[in-house]
């Protein structure tokens, strides 16, 4: 009997919280493993998601053309290597396609018919209570610093209020992004426990920041799969499909028993 597809949502309240790579790599590794997989840019203007992957210069249709009906949802999705394709943001000389939009939503249906569909949302969207019906998971990317994880904390509020509204609860993890220990001590944070208490979310997983991953990323490059990031959105991946994987023992803190 063939499961049901998941539908995740990565989201941040601030812009530079690391969300575009953690989807990207998160995405990629569930296809890695086996997860047919799409991954929408909801960017806005011109969005990033096909430059991350590797395939800036391949795009021609995009989720703008897919909702005005020039071309079918499936003709608008980038190939990016097994299992992955990719649903690009509109070019700079469209109009956007608002991330909370009626027609999203729709596309998000259609695809999850047939995959596993991932979503990066814009910094500073907050999702009403028609998309927390949508998702299965929204994962809330945020840096571990005071100022990070305090407006991760109000997205966070704002998102279980919609999903009241809604009368249908969704699932909302915490994903701590661009990790170091120095810019968790530099910014006020003592430890993960905190940023999880400050939250008021289940902790999914913690992405390191990795230079050689944005090195990539800015470069147009695909990703590199023997990177340190990818093996952390690996084990990130198979915690969103079910999978026991625990923290990595390399990662300077102690969970709550």
């Amino acid at each position: 009997m063939k499961t049901l597809a998941k539908k995740i949502a990565f989201i941040s309240a601030l812009g530079g919280q690391g969300c575009t790579l953690a989807a990207a790599y998160t995405a990629k590794a569930a296809a890695s493993a086996g997860h047919r997989s799409v991954l929408a840019d909801l960017g806005g203007f011109g969005g990033t998601l096909a430059y991350v992957l590797g395939v800036g210069e391949d795009i021609v249709m995009n989720i703008g053309d897919a909702v005005s009906g020039e071309c079918s949802p499936e003709e608008a999705l980038a190939d990016c290597g097994e299992n992955l394709r990719l649903l690009p943001a509109c070019s700079f000389s469209e109009r956007p396609v608002p991330p909370c939009s009626v027609e999203v939503r729709r596309l998000v249906e259609s695809l999850s018919r047939e995959c596993d569909v991932f979503a990066d949302f814009p910094a500073g969207t907050v999702p009403d209570c028609g998309l927390t019906g949508c998702f299965d998971v929204f994962v809330i990317c945020s840096r571990a610093d005071l100022i990070s994880l305090k407006y991760a904390s109000a997205l966070c509020r704002l998102m279980r209020k919609s999903a009241a509204q809604n009368a249908r609860p969704c699932e909302i993890r915490l994903l701590l992004t661009r990790f170091t220990p120095e810019h968790m001590k530099l910014g006020g944070v003592t430890d993960i426990d905190q940023c999880i208490d400050l939250v008021g979310a289940r902790l999914l997983g913690v992405l390191p920041h990795d230079r050689s991953a944005l090195t990539a990323a800015m470069s147009g490059q695909p990703p590199d799969e023997k990177c340190e990031l990818m093996h952390y959105a690996a084990d990130t991946a198979a915690r969103l499909f079910g999978a026991r994987v625990p923290l990595d023992s390399r990662l300077p803190f102690r969970l709550r028993a």
